[in-house]
C-alpha cells in the first residue's frame, strides 16, 4: 500500500472517529415534542470532513460516525434516516463545494466563502429533512397529517439551533483545520 492510500485511510478513520466523539463526548439535551434532540459537534465534523475530503469520502466518514453513535447509544431506529440523509447531504453539498473550489481557482478568500455557504446549505437541508422525516415517521406510526405537521414543527427549534451552531462552528474552524489537514495530507 502506498503512502497516499495510507494517509487517505487514516484521514477517513479520523473523521469517522471525531464525528462519533463529537456527539458522544459533547451533547446537551434540548426539549422537543418529537424525539430526544441535543446540541452536539457531530455535524460540525461531518461538514468539515466533507469539505476537506470531498463529498464521497465525507459521506462515508460522516455516515459511519453518526451511525456508530446511533448503534452504541440506543438510536437504532434512527439509523436508516441518518444513513440516507447524511449521504444525500454530503454528496449534494460536496458537489456544490467542489464547484465553489474550482471557481475560486486558488483564491483562499473565495474558497472560504464557498465553505461558509456550503455549511449554511447543509444546515438548511438538515432542517428541512428533519422536519419532513419527522412528519413521515409520525404518519407511518398512525398520526394524522395535521398532528404530524404540528408535532414536527414544534420540534424544529432544536434542529434549527443545532444547524446554526454547526454553521457558525464550521465557519470558525474551517481555515485552521484546513491548514492542519493540508500539512498532514
Amino acid at each position: 500500500m502506498n503512502d497516499r492510500k495510507i494517509k487517505t485511510i487514516v484521514s477517513m478513520a479520523f473523521f469517522t472517529a471525531i464525528t462519533f466523539l463529537g456527539i458522544q463526548a459533547f451533547r446537551i439535551p434540548v426539549p422537543a415534542v418529537v424525539g430526544t434532540p441535543f446540541i452536539h459537534f457531530g455535524h460540525v465534523f461531518v461538514v468539515l470532513g466533507m469539505l476537506l475530503q470531498g463529498g464521497r469520502k465525507g459521506a462515508v466518514t460522516g455516515t459511519a460516525g453518526l451511525v456508530i453513535f446511533d448503534l452504541l447509544n440506543g438510536y437504532v431506529q434512527s439509523i436508516p434516516q441518518v444513513f440516507v440523509e447524511t449521504i444525500v447531504k454530503c454528496l449534494l453539498v460536496g458537489a456544490l463545494f467542489a464547484w465553489f473550489r474550482k471557481r475560486a481557482d486558488g483564491d483562499q478568500k473565495k474558497e472560504y466563502q464557498g465553505a461558509v455557504i456550503c455549511s449554511i446549505v447543509y444546515a438548511v437541508l438538515n432542517i428541512f429533512i428533519e422536519w419532513g422525516m419527522g412528519i413521515l415517521g409520525l404518519v407511518l406510526t398512525g398520526s394524522g397529517i395535521g398532528a404530524a405537521v404540528a408535532a414536527s414543527t414544534a420540534s424544529i427549534p432544536a434542529t434549527v439551533f443545532n444547524a446554526v451552531f454547526m454553521a457558525v462552528a464550521v465557519s470558525i474552524l474551517y481555515l485552521p483545520v484546513k491548514r492542519i489537514y493540508q500539512r498532514v495530507m
